[in-house]
């Protein structure tokens, strides 16, 4: 349970420097966003991986 509470409060600090209400180098805020968006893309490959998938085993059923 205590995870959950860190994992939140990381997740909160991440939000406050992204938004800019935290000040950290700007450096620091770019590479954030970077990976965010890496993050954001990984997901979505792998969401459209499983979908091909899912499309090869439908069809050979």
């Amino acid at each position: 349970m205590m995870a959950l509470v860190w994992v939140i409060d990381i997740v909160v600090i991440i939000v406050k420097i992204l938004g800019g209400r935290t000040q950290v180098n700007p450096v620091l805020r770019v590479g954030i966003w970077i990976a965010l968006l890496c993050v954001i893309a990984l997901g979505l490959a792998v969401v459209g991986a499983l979908v091909v998938l899912l499309e090869h085993w439908l069809s050979s059923l």
